[in-house]
């Protein structure tokens, strides 16, 4: 179970690579799990990679937080990712995944109780950090929990638009590829903007989204090959259902950022 370390502000929770610890403090936040660890402090992300034996030895590299720094929850696996805005306004502008941790199986005796902790922590470190995400609203990440998390898909969702970034071949980071936005419009990277006004307008196809019109003539596709089928059929539902102007579910998960109603439980 979570639990607050009063002396150090700290909770930890099971996950599927030991116990996660979580310090948290004003401009001060770090996360540590099995041998690798991220570090914010002000302006600055710190990723160490620790040797098993010599502190001296640990593989450290650092990034500024030049925009904005994002708490994401993996779809369907529950999991963590912390992603870090690269270049903001720039060509190359992107997010990079610096740290991320799956959760214990569910399928483990402990592992509704673990999981459980596990939301109590993400939820207490998404409050902690919430003044740097700008105006996001709900982020989750999609795709494989291999390679690090490189080939995630990060959705940014906003009060009236989502984002979605994804990492093409041979790139450090995940470039903005698909704008949508309540009124319809959409934009994909390498086609004109167009409208879509219905969730059948979207779809999975292939290894990647289509979108059309009315008649079904394309509008645009974009490959998205890192991520499973089902998670992009996830992605196109989540893009359909934003769009759509005659069904609406208000029913998502992770949900939006709230405060912490007991910040000392």
């Amino acid at each position: 179970m979570a639990y607050r370390d009063d002396a150090g502000d700290a909770c930890e929770a099971p996950t599927a690579e030991g116990r996660l610890r979580a310090e948290l403090a004003p401009r001060h936040v770090k996360l540590q799990v099995a041998n690798r660890s991220v570090e914010i402090v002000h302006d600055f992300v710190t990723i160490v990679e620790h040797h098993k034996k010599r502190r001296d030895k640990d593989r450290r590299a650092s990034l500024r937080i030049a925009g904005r720094l994002i708490v994401a929850r993996d779809v369907p696996r529950d999991g963590l990712g912390v992603w870090v805005e690269l270049d903001p306004g720039k060509p190359r502008a992107g997010f990079r995944r610096v740290f991320g941790v799956d959760p214990q199986s569910t399928l483990e005796p402990s592992g509704l109780a673990a999981l459980a902790a596990f939301d109590r922590l993400a939820l207490r470190l998404r409050n902690e950090l919430a003044a740097l995400a700008g105006d996001t609203t709900r982020a989750i990440e999609i795709g494989p929990s291999v390679s690090g998390g490189l080939d995630k898909a990060l959705v940014l969702e906003h009060a009236e638009h989502t984002e979605v970034y994804v990492r093409r071949l041979f790139r450090d980071r995940a470039r903005r590829a698909i704008f949508a936005d309540e009124a319809g419009r959409v934009t994909v990277t390498g086609f004109p903007a167009f409208t879509v006004r219905s969730r059948h307008g979207v779809a999975a196809y292939g290894d990647g989204l289509r979108f059309t019109d009315p008649h079904g003539a394309d509008l645009a596709r974009i490959a998205i090959p890192w991520i499973g089928f089902d998670e992009r059929v996830e992605l196109a539902r989540r893009l359909g259902q934003l769009v759509d102007q005659g069904h609406r579910n208000l029913t998502a998960w992770p949900p939006r950022l709230v405060p912490d109603p007991d910040p000392a439980s």
